[in-house]
């Protein structure tokens, strides 16, 4: 029990919450003092000692470590199950020189990294218009501001291309969140270079697994995108829809104010009118309660009983329909501009505009 309590302790939590065991620096140099060399699952690179700090890359080594992650990027992803379940792997380096203008270049990013946001950005997985080719971006560069950027995307065959997209400030807010994420780890824990990691899955990623695994991340993926652009076209349609309502308002008010006089004196008739049409409906309510009673006490058959209560309630669609009907005639008439074709006002616009006359007036009155 206090094994598992160490293991927990000392883990990394992921995005879905899962917590996986690190391998703290420290803990190579107590094996190697008892002499206990440490296998990783693939019996192939030793964990024995404090690996002695390495030089900086050269630009070279870093161009071809670039390389080696760019061509196997779907390698990666396919066995990111793997990954996310190996902390060596998924810490190990890649030296990709993301940046941001304004804040200079982010720290080293891991294989975890990349897989993490990958799974959670939907718009770091790209689809192509014509052929639906899945590709990965790998490569941030732009201004958190403007949103103007240079990436890289890289497609199943290892060819990168940089592309400029418009959903920028969607992609490294994300990134930057799981990457800080990491930092501790990354200080903490041990990690696999880029060269064995790819090592250890070419010869141990089958052409079937491989296969199967990226169906399953590219459907998925094209769920997420597809759900991601809906919410964002809800998002822009409920944005725009609530500027056209108040530049409309406005608009309205304007047309008001050129005809305040006769607009106060609409409001003032529509009021009375409406206040009757509602007095009028509160009496046959009263009415209509009279005759279940009176059906309810065997004092109406069910036969006098229906044609009373339909001509209470056609004669509450009709007080109804002459409300709306002067209503509809008056403001068309006052301010053609308003009325849409040649029937007038819909029901929808009706009730808006008198709702904004009934607030025009108000204000006015102040």
């Amino acid at each position: 029990m206090e094994e598992n309590n160490i293991i927990i302790e000392n883990g990394i939590r992921l995005q879905d919450g899962n917590v996986i065991r690190g391998y703290p620096k420290q803990d190579a140099i107590v094996e190697l003092c008892k002499k206990t060399p440490m296998l990783d699952t693939t019996e192939e690179y030793l964990s024995i000692g404090k690996k002695p700090a390495k030089p900086k890359p050269t630009d070279e080594e870093e161009s071809n470590l670039q390389k080696l992650f760019t061509d196997n990027s779907f390698l990666i992803l396919a066995n990111r199950k793997r990954i996310l379940n190996d902390s060596r792997m998924l810490l190990t380096p890649v030296t990709v020189r993301n940046g941001l203008a304004y804040t200079g270049a982010f720290s080293t990013a891991t294989l975890g990294v990349y897989i993490e946001w990958w799974h959670n950005c939907p718009y770091s997985v790209l689809f192509g218009e014509k052929d639906d080719t899945m590709s990965l971006i790998w490569y941030l560069s732009g201004s958190p501001l403007s949103g103007g950027n240079l990436c890289s995307m890289v497609t199943e065959d290892g060819k990168a291309e940089t592309v400029r997209v418009h959903f920028f400030r969607k992609l490294w807010p994300k990134f930057t969140d799981i990457l800080a994420d990491y930092h501790d780890a990354k200080e903490l824990y041990q990690a696999y270079t880029l060269p064995e990691v790819i090592d250890i899955l070419k010869r141990e990623t089958t052409k079937e697994f491989y296969t199967e695994s990226i169906k399953e991340f590219r459907y998925q993926a094209k769920v997420n995108l597809l759900n991601a652009q809906l919410r964002d076209w809800e998002e822009n349609y409920e944005s725009l829809k609530e500027k056209c309502d108040k530049y409309e308002k406005e608009w309205h008010f304007a047309l008001f104010q050129l005809k305040k006089d006769e607009i106060v004196a609409f409001h003032k008739e529509y009021s009375i009118r409406k206040e009757n049409f509602q007095n009028r409906k509160e009496e046959l309510a009263k009415e209509n309660q009279e005759l279940k009673r009176k059906l309810h006490q065997k004092e109406l058959t069910n036969k006098g009983y229906q044609p009373l209560l339909s001509a209470n309630k056609k004669e509450i669609e009709q007080l109804k329909w002459e409300l709306d009907e002067y209503a509809n005639e008056s403001i068309s008439t006052l301010i053609p501009k308003l009325a849409k074709g040649s029937i007038g006002l819909s029901f929808g616009d009706l009730d808006k505009i008198l709702s904004e006359i009934a607030e025009f007036v108000k204000s006015s009155s102040l």
